[in-house]
């Protein structure tokens, strides 16, 4: 193997490599024979077939395989021998090759810079504490009490009104043939609650018990199905029942309906429930604050192919959310929101270089543990679809750095959080939802 260094700058690498042709030849018969052990030609026994006459038969068949593995081999070779660290995998170009002549082909690839190390006693930033308000709480159990409203049927002959609810059936109709998705029954609609489309709710107020509605709506220019936007369209509404909601009175036999043993302990949950948003907050605040003081101490080189491909998941954001109408980028040009992002890009890859390189020094590990929770956790997002997402995982198992990623980022964060300087910094709850949602829009 002949290896000759065609570029080396800062962290680009590029090399020319040849490899002799009885190299190829060489593992091209080692195939060969592996294929004529369960071979059948007429003739000819297993295993005992003339590697000329394999040659002639799968020789076409069997050479990709075998310039796959020889490149494989012989590229890893030369990142051992001259001691390289690829920030990611090489890219390779074969520039030359015809069966009995050396096969030729180039690699490229970057580097990882030479990382400094973080030193935690430097990084000095605050904690915010804070005290739910009890107000915050009766708020909350007030919400939960005006989602589990009794529903009582009104009298009969009943007009329906704004805030009773109405138990329907309905089927939906474009240009008189019904559509997929547009017929349910038993359903209960709030009238005023604005959750079906524009105008569909103020055609039912008035309908009693039995009555049968024509409603005639348009669905919006941006209704989630593309093939409905805009369309007119006729839905034929059976009413089943006119019902009015009663505020459920807040008590324990209110939270024993819901399962639990006393008002007491629903007061309980919802707090905590409130205080692990508002640690979320405080967590991603100090994080903020380290992460900052990290990128300003610690500039350095990052690789381009690295930086390209963090700035090509964000910009897929930006436009996706440009397409969604964002206000906030309205008034900047593509020219000046690239800049903008090519920048948060190095920042987001520096960062995670820094990060993992602590996780190296610190044999910071993600256990199988760990990683089955998260996968569960993914798959509750997706109810009756676990399974798949299961399936998914174990049929493509180099996905799980997708999760593995990001968990070993955070038990970094949490090393560095446990090593820095950190101060209580009392505050108000509004004060810290206000600047949790300043750190989500910086």
């Amino acid at each position: 193997m002949q290896v000759t260094e065609l570029k080396n700058e800062k962290l680009a690498r590029e090399y020319s490599i040849r490899v002799d042709a009885k190299t190829i030849e060489k593992a091209m018969e080692s195939q060969l024979k592996e294929v004529g052990k369960r071979a059948k030609i007429p003739g000819f026994r297993p295993g005992h077939i003339p590697v000329a006459v394999l040659k002639q038969r799968y020789g076409k068949s069997i050479m990709g395989d075998v310039l796959e593995q020889t490149v494989n081999t012989t590229s890893q070779d030369v990142i051992r021998e001259k001691s390289l660290k690829p920030a990611l995998p090489a890219q390779i170009k074969i520039t030359s090759f015809e069966e009995g002549k050396d096969l030729e082909y180039t690699m490229a690839l970057e580097v990882m810079p030479a990382l400094p190390e973080v030193s935690a006693e430097k990084i000095s930033i605050n904690r915010y504490t804070y005290e739910v308000p009890e107000n915050e709480v009766a708020e909350a159990i007030a919400r939960v009490a005006e989602g589990n409203k009794a529903l009582a049927e009104a009298p009969e002959g009943t007009k329906a009104a704004k805030d009773h609810v109405l138990n329907i059936d309905f089927s939906g109709y474009l240009d008189g043939v019904a559509f997929e998705g547009g017929t349910a029954q038993g359903v209960n609609l709030t009238l005023g609650s604005n959750t079906f489309i524009p105008g569909f709710e103020d055609q039912l107020v008035g309908a009693k018990a039995g009555d049968d509605v024509t409603v005639n709506v348009t669905f919006p220019a941006d209704y989630h199905k593309e093939d409905l936007r805009s369309k007119p369209t006729e839905f034929k509404v059976k009413v089943n029942k006119v019902l009015i909601a009663s505020a459920a009175e807040v008590n324990d036999e209110f939270a024993k309906k819901l399962g639990l043993e006393s008002l007491e302990k629903l007061q309980g949950i919802i707090r905590q429930q409130i205080e692990q948003d508002l640690n979320q907050a405080v967590r991603s605040h100090m994080k903020k604050q380290m992460f900052d003081q990290m990128d300003k101490a610690y500039n350095f080189e990052v690789p381009a192919r690295m930086l390209e491909l963090e700035f090509n998941s964000i910009w897929q954001q930006v436009e996706q959310a440009k397409a969604e109408g964002d206000e906030t980028l309205k008034d900047k040009s593509d020219d000046d929101l690239k800049k903008e992002y090519k920048e948060i890009a190095a920042r987001r890859v520096r960062l995670g270089l820094l990060l993992s390189d602590i996780s190296n020094q610190n044999s910071i590990k993600i256990t199988q543990e760990e990683l089955s929770a998260a996968i569960m956790q993914q798959a509750r997002m997706f109810p009756g679809q676990e399974d798949k997402i299961f399936e998914y995982y174990r049929g493509n198992p180099q996905r799980l750095d997708e999760i593995r990623g990001p968990l070993l980022e955070e038990k970094a964060v949490d090393y560095l959080l446990s090593k820095i300087t950190v101060k209580d910094q009392p505050t108000t709850v509004e004060e810290l939802r206000k600047r949790a949602w300043e750190d989500d829009n910086v």
